[in-house]
């Protein structure tokens, strides 16, 4: 498999897997400011170090992440202002800190482009550890390893993460310790982000947290489900739109954000409520109801007189006030079910029919 390949599908299944909870906790925006905020933990940890390569700007970056859950935490707990509030007033500042810090003092430093910026997920095969023989992009074992702490952590705490994601209040009362396992969740969040932007960049890393779990919970509201879909929406939209980045010689990370953006609208549309599905359910429930108009109409007359006027296939459509085409589409169907057939120049109805036709009087009342 291709090694920008490798590290995009291992990218997006970390990913995904947490943004379902975030979206559930109301929390979409999150990452966003982290991913944002992150450059004032790189800032201040290049200047403990002076040296851009350093592992502890990383470390200072999923630092200065949890700040940025803290605060926000600690501003909406005050009920002054909204959670999405508290995000719009925290990283912003946390962010202009770190332009001005850059722009002051690491002007030559090159930080706003290495920094910044950094994340082309085709570079990843240039950085490799040799493995057994083989020479696997750092960035791949990098996600991989936070992809398995991420699967451990949800299997581990899956209970309790639950529970705490729809009742709080519930999930406190029955001793489940939900600050710890708030901050645990977003710790590692914030250690994902931080990963992940190094590894694709910042387009990607908010897309890849929200996209496909929005899209999963557009067809299902059972969490494993949720998850499960999620992982498996970002991965096939990773394939879709690096296969097609490649033979355009485009942007992979903006085509896989876009592909998660144009996925995430057509479930939209063609989810169990979408606007598509719902039409579809109407045009089918109209076909229904035209042929049980038929049928109750063929029932009343023939219990009456089985060659009525009214069951006439010359006349019937003027008892109806239907067309020709919609008699002949409505009979044509209620033909192919069996529950209707012809006796000559007469439509009686079958034994199906028959039943049908006594199912819709007790319905119905009549």
């Amino acid at each position: 498999m291709d090694d920008a390949l490798l590290v995009l599908l291992l990218t997006a299944a970390a990913c995904s897997s947490l943004g379902a909870f975030l979206i559930l906790r109301r929390l979409s925006m999150m990452a966003d400011a982290i991913s944002h905020t992150v450059l004032l933990g790189i800032v201040l940890a290049f200047f403990v170090t002076y040296n851009l390569g350093s592992p502890w700007l990383l470390f200072g970056a999923a630092i200065m992440g949890v700040v940025t859950v803290s605060l926000v935490e600690l501003l909406g707990k005050t009920n002054l202002v909204k959670y999405d509030d508290a995000i719009g007033v925290v990283f912003p500042l946390l962010f202009a800190i770190a332009v001005i810090l850059i722009s002051k003092f690491a002007g030559n430093a090159h930080l706003d482009t290495d920094m910044v910026l950094m994340g082309e997920v085709i570079y990843s095969g240039l950085n490799t550890v040799r493995i057994g023989g083989l020479d696997i992009p750092s960035a791949a074992l990098k996600m991989g390893g936070l992809l398995a702490l991420i699967a451990t952590f949800i299997g581990v705490f899956y209970k309790e993460l639950k529970v705490s994601t729809f009742d709080e209040e519930y999930a406190r009362l029955i001793g489940i310790p939900t600050g710890i396992l708030f901050y645990a969740f977003m710790s590692i969040t914030s250690l994902t982000t931080v990963a992940a932007f190094d590894a694709v960049g910042s387009i990607l890393v908010i897309s890849f947290f929200i996209a496909p779990a929005a899209t999963a919970l557009l067809f299902t509201k059972n969490l494993t489900q949720t998850l499960l879909i999620s992982v498996f929406f970002s991965m096939i939209n990773s394939i879709i739109g690096y296969t097609i980045a490649v033979h355009a010689n485009s942007s992979i990370a903006g085509l896989c954000a876009g592909i998660n953006t144009l996925v995430y609208m057509f479930a939209l549309l063609v989810n169990p409520k979408g606007v598509i599905t719902e039409y579809m359910r109407r045009a089918r429930n109209k076909k229904r109801l035209r042929q049980e108009l038929f049928i109750l109409h063929i029932g009343k007359h023939t219990a009456v007189q089985m060659q009525s006027p009214e069951n006439h296939i010359a006349e019937i459509e003027n008892h109806l006030k239907w067309g020709a085409a919609r008699v002949n589409e409505v009979s044509g169907a209620l033909l192919a079910n069996g529950e209707l057939r012809r006796a000559g120049d007469y439509y009686l109805l079958t034994d199906r029919g028959a039943e049908v036709y006594k199912a819709l009087c007790r319905r119905y009342y009549i």
